[in-house]
C-alpha cells in the first residue's frame, strides 16, 4: 500500500504519499503479460534494460537504460527510487539479473531470496551438491576446476559418464557455453572446454538423461510453496540441445506434475528458499523424475501464457502479496480453463547479415495462432555458429485440440522465413 512521507512547512506537518511501484529488469517481449499484470494493479512499473530501446520500453512507467549486470548502476537507481516511490518488489527475467534483484531487495528490505541463497541457485554444481546429499534425483555430474583437471580428465569422463555426455559452465543461462560431447576426440573436448569458460572459469561434466522435459513453476511466500503451472518443452529436432515448443499446462498425468511440484519443494526447504518465484527443470526418463535446474525466478518465455485462466499467472499472485491486497491462495486456487496455449519458434540453420525477414500474409489464416514476434531487424547478424540465437521469431498460438495446435505452429513456422545478403 502507498506509504507517506512527512515534514513540516511552516510549522505544519504535512504528508505526501508515494506511489507504490514494481522494478522489472529486463524488457523482451515475453514478459508482456507480466508487465501489463502489474500495471493492471495499479503499480508504477520501472522497466531497465541494456538495450536502449527494448520491446517493452513503451508500455513501462519509467524506463532506465542499465546493463543487468552493472550493479553499481542499480545501487544508483536504487537511490532514485527511494526518493521518488515506495518500492515493493524487484523482478529478474534471466540469472543474469539475479545478482541485481537480490542486491536492490536487500536494500529495501523486499521479500526476495538473499544473495547467498541466489549464488548457489546460479552455480549449478552447488546445486546438483545440495540436491544429491538429500536424496533429490540429478544426473551424476563431475566438477572440472583447473588446466590440470581438464588434463586428466577427459577419459575418467568418459569412464564414469560414459558417451555422450554434456559439458556446460557452473553457472549460464539459456544453455549457452553447453556442448553434447559424443566421441572420444580430445580436440572437441578442448573446443567445448574453452566454450564452456566464456561463462565460468568452472565447468561441469554432466550424463545425458534421454527422456521428455518439463517445467513446472512455484511461489515462495514465507517459506510456504505455492504450486502454479506445468509445462511440456518439444525439442527442435535440427538443433541440438535446443527446444522448439512450450506447453502449457503440461500433457503427463496430474500425478507425474504433482510429484515435479514436490520435489522443487523439497529441493525450496533444502536450501532454505524463502520468498520469490521459482521455477524447476525435469527430465522423465525411465520411470525416474530427474530435476535438472532450479531457478530463482518464472521461465521468461513462460510468462506469455495466453490462457484465462487463474492459474496461469503467478506474476499476479506474487505481486499482489507484496502489494498486500490478496492472500496468494485467492489467486491460485483456479480450476483451469480447458486448451493448451503454446509458444512456438521459427529457426534457420543460416547465418550473416539479414537483408530481409518475410511473414506470408497466409499466417493470418491460421486460427491458432495468437502474436507473432520477429527476434531480428533488417541489418541485424547472425553468428554463423548454431546456437539459441538462430532462432528467428516466437509464435503463441491456443487451441482445444493439443495435436493440432502443434501442427499449426509448424505451419506458422513455415511461413517465416528470412533472406541474408550474399
Amino acid at each position: 500500500m502507498p506509504k507517506g512521507l512527512f515534514f513540516y512547512v511552516k510549522g505544519k506537518e504535512i504528508k505526501m504519499t508515494r506511489t507504490d511501484a514494481f522494478l522489472y529488469i529486463g524488457g523482451s517481449y515475453p514478459q508482456l503479460r507480466s508487465i501489463e499484470t502489474i500495471k493492471n494493479l495499479g503499480i508504477v512499473t520501472i522497466l531497465t534494460d541494456r538495450s536502449p530501446n527494448p520491446p517493452l520500453k513503451s508500455i513501462s512507467d519509467h524506463f532506465y537504460n542499465i546493463d543487468a549486470t552493472d550493479l553499481e548502476s542499480f545501487m544508483k537507481l536504487g537511490d532514485e527510487i527511494a526518493n521518488k516511490f515506495n518500492l515493493i518488489g524487484v523482478y529478474p527475467i534471466e540469472d543474469y539479473a539475479v545478482p541485481a534483484a537480490t542486491a536492490i531487495a536487500e536494500k529495501f528490505n523486499l521479500p526476495y531470496f538473499d544473495d547467498l541463497t541466489a549464488e548457489i541457485l546460479l552455480n549449478k554444481y552447488k546445486s546438483f551438491d545440495i540436491c544429491s546429499r538429500n536424496n533429490i534425483l540429478t544426473p551424476n555430474s563431475i566438477l572440472i576446476k583447473s588446466d590440470s583437471d581438464i588434463i586428466e580428465s577427459h577419459s575418467n569422463i568418459v569412464d564414469e559418464l560414459g558417451l555422450p555426455f554434456l559439458l556446460k559452465p557452473v553457472s549460464s543461462w539459456g544453455s549457452q557455453g553447453v556442448t553434447i560431447i559424443h566421441t572420444v576426440d580430445k580436440y572437441e573436448f578442448s573446443k567445448a572446454i574453452n566454450l564452456a569458460r566464456e561463462f565460468s572459469q568452472e565447468i561441469i561434466a554432466q550424463e545425458v538423461i534421454t527422456g521428455t522435459v518439463h517445467n513446472v513453476d512455484g511461489l515462495l511466500l514465507d517459506k510456504i510453496y505455492y504450486p502454479c503451472n506445468s509445462y511440456d518443452r518439444l525439442p527442435n529436432i535440427d538443433f541440438e540441445n535446443v527446444t522448439k515448443s512450450i506447453l502449457e499446462p503440461s500433457g503427463l498425468p496430474v500425478e507425474y506434475i504433482e510429484s515435479m511440484h514436490n520435489i522443487l519443494n523439497d529441493t525450496a526447504k533444502v536450501m532454505n528458499l524463502k520468498n520469490g518465484p521459482i521455477t524447476g527443470d525435469f527430465i522423465f526418463s525411465k520411470g525416474s523424475i530427474y530435476l535438472l535446474e532450479i531457478s530463482p525466478h518464472f521461465h521468461s518465455i513462460h510468462q506469455a501464457s495466453i490462457r484465462t485462466n487463474g492459474v496461469h499467472n503467478p506474476m499476479k499472485a506474487w505481486v499482489s502479496y507484496l502489494l498486500g491486497t490478496s492472500k496468494p491462495e485467492d489467486i491460485l486456487n483456479y480450476q483451469p480453463t480447458p486448451g493448451t496455449s503454446v509458444m512456438s519458434s521459427s529457426w534457420t540453420d543460416k547465418s550473416g547479415e539479414i537483408l530481409e525477414i518475410f511473414i506470408d500474409e497466409d499466417i493470418n489464416n491460421i486460427n491458432e495462432v495468437r502474436d507473432v514476434y520477429i527476434l531480428y531487424e533488417k541489418g541485424d547478424k547472425i553468428i554463423p555458429k548454431i546456437s539459441r540465437w538462430n532462432c528467428i521469431a516466437l509464435i503463441w498460438g491456443f487451441s482445444n485440440k493439443r495435436t493440432s495446435l502443434l501442427k499449426a505452429m509448424d505451419d506458422a513456422s513455415e511461413l517465416i522465413k528470412v533472406e541474408f545478403i550474399t
